[in-house]
């Protein structure tokens, strides 16, 4: 089973993205991370990734819906479900070839002793890179997808690692954040927190906040348009936005409703 098995493999189980790297490449992150603490075997790092659909964000890019679609499509069954089977199915076909195979999603359970690093995976596996809004990037995506790891016994052929630059000369994440949580080009988590703009706490994450549907994933989105290869015959934003700022009142005029305030319903959200 080679590179090329492997890469068949997780698209047959449904994956849009996967890479390889040698385990050798990630000797720099610190113990808890390592996948060698993780699986001492470790001989390679699957990574594969599902997109995020576009169409998950519409509810929130519209203030119509915040939790139905992006929530379970985009957000928990992405990863619990659809990705989680993607993982073991693959890791099922490894093991069939006598190669161990640990499968992992981006969580980091409270008492654990190793806590994955999702993106530096990605990274050394030749997916994409982290971006200055702090979202990892991918050429065909953006930021829109999810990724789940294979730590294996398999001796594989690792992917060229790239270096994304849709950054460069680009704002539009940080211009976006109606609560400025970027402070001299670092993101505040502590604001992210208690952003009511589409993101979304997630306890048990690595990643503590998800804010791929927040104002400022959606601007990345759209920043990236005409730059990923995933692309679309309609822009996806349709009219102007809406943002709420720490009270949870409207800051900015936006979506459809009467005078571009976000709707009553949705200031407890």
């Amino acid at each position: 089973m080679n590179s090329a098995d492997i890469k068949r493999s997780a698209r047959d189980s449904g994956a849009d993205l996967v890479g390889i790297a040698p385990v050798e490449r990630l000797g720099y992150l610190p113990e808890t991370a390592d996948p060698r603490t993780f699986a001492p075997g470790t001989r390679s790092v699957i990574v594969v990734g599902h997109r995020i659909m576009r169409g998950t964000l519409r509810g929130i890019e519209e203030g119509t819906s915040f939790f139905n679609t992006y929530g379970c499509f985009g957000l928990n069954w992405m990863q619990d479900q659809f990705l989680a089977r993607t993982v073991y199915e693959l890791c099922c076909a490894i093991e069939r070839e006598g190669f161990e195979a640990s499968p992992l999603l981006g969580k980091d359970i409270a008492g654990n002793s190793f806590v994955p690093d999702i993106n530096a995976y990605a990274h050394a596996a030749g997916l994409g890179s982290v971006g200055k809004g702090g979202f990892f990037l991918t050429p065909e995506y953006g930021h829109r997808q999810r990724f789940g790891v294979i730590f294996t016994t398999l001796e594989l052929e690792g992917d060229e690692v790239i270096e994304c630059d849709f950054c460069k000369d680009c704002n539009a994440c940080m211009e976006a954040c109606p609560l400025e949580a970027y402070k001299d080009g670092k993101l505040d988590l502590e604001y992210c927190k208690i952003c009511r703009n589409g993101a979304f706490a997630v306890a048990d994450s690595c990643e503590k906040v998800d804010r791929c549907a927040a104002s400022c994933g959606r601007a990345c989105m759209i920043a990236l348009e005409d730059k990923v290869g995933n692309r679309f015959a309609a822009r996806f934003r349709k009219r102007s936005i809406w943002q709420r700022g720490l009270s949870g009142s409207s800051v900015t005029a936006g979506n459809q409703f009467t005078g571009g305030v976000c709707p009553k319903k949705f200031e407890s959200k």
